[in-house]
This record gives C-alpha cells, sequence and structure tokens, in this order.
C-alpha cells in the first residue's frame, strides 16, 4: 500500500484563508462551488465560439460575448506541472508541510489549467502527462476545515 513521506497532504484541499475569502466571495465562481458541493466538476465555456476559459470571467476571453455557460466534465486531468511545498508562508499558521500544488490540463476541456494539490501519492512517483482523477472532500483553510468542499486530485492509477 501507499505511505506518503511525513506529512504529504492525504486528501484534504490545502488553500489559504486569503486565497478562498477571494475567490468565494466572487458571483463569478459560484457555479464552481456549487458544482462541487454536488461532486461535480465544470468549467465555463463559451456557446459562441465554443472555447473554455479559466478563470470565470463575465465575458468570454476570446470572442468578447456574454454568452457563457458552465459545462460539467468528467474531471479527468493531466499533470502539467507541480512543485512540493516544503516551507510554510506563515510559520505560525497553515497547512501541515509538505505539500504538492500542481497545474493540471483537462483533455475534455481544452484551454483550462487548473491549481490544485495532487495528494495520496509521493512526488517522486509523479510524471508530466499522467493522468490523475478528482477526488473531492474536506476544504482546509488555514489550520481548520471549512464548510464547502474542497477539490484535489491522486493518479489515476495507484501502484
Amino acid at each position: 500500500g501507499f505511505s506518503p513521506s511525513p506529512g504529504i497532504s492525504k486528501g484534504r484541499s490545502v488553500m489559504t484563508e486569503v486565497l478562498l475569502d477571494t475567490i468565494s466571495h466572487q458571483p463569478e465562481f459560484a457555479p464552481f462551488w456549487r458544482e462541487l458541493e454536488h461532486h461535480r466538476l465544470s468549467f465555463p465555456h463559451c456557446a459562441r465560439c465554443d472555447k473554455f476559459h479559466w478563470y470565470p470571467m463575465k465575458r468570454c476571453p476570446t470572442c468578447l460575448t456574454e454568452e457563457i455557460e458552465w459545462v460539467p466534465i468528467s474531471g479527468d486531468a493531466r499533470l502539467y506541472s507541480w512543485t512540493t511545498v516544503h516551507h510554510r508562508f506563515d510559520p505560525t499558521s497553515g497547512p501541515e508541510v509538505p505539500y504538492i500544488v500542481a497545474l493540471l490540463e483537462f483533455p475534455n476541456a481544452p484551454g483550462i489549467r487548473l491549481i490544485s494539490n495532487v495528494v495520496d501519492t509521493d512526488p517522486i512517483d509523479l510524471k508530466i502527462g499522467m493522468a490523475l482523477i478528482p477526488c473531492f472532500g474536506p476544504l482546509e483553510a488555514g489550520n481548520s476545515l471549512d464548510s464547502r468542499v474542497g477539490l484535489t486530485f491522486q493518479p489515476a492509477i495507484k501502484r
């Protein structure tokens, strides 16, 4: 079975309280959080030019229309890049370290790149392009659990 390095995040989405407060109160992000509550992932998609975009905006960044719809996707992702955080930004609070922060791409939502955490794996096992699947669970903000659902990813195939 998998035995993570000491402190590697096991299944919780790690976000700073400042970031969480910023994005959770923006109306453009409301559909994202609503879908996460139902353990679904969706992204803004332009009905006119057929392009996905991230982050949420009132207008399509490609054709500038307001014909934006939220389209659910499977959530299957590919690892584009990552880093392992070994030091807290604030030594008095924050998530347990180390944890993995990754940039992900979604084959069924071309153009989307999302930052999230990769959990339940050791950084040494990560490979660019590897398949990842979504995990929905408690959102960790600072040292406490938030009532909202968080989103992390884990390798699609465990060794």
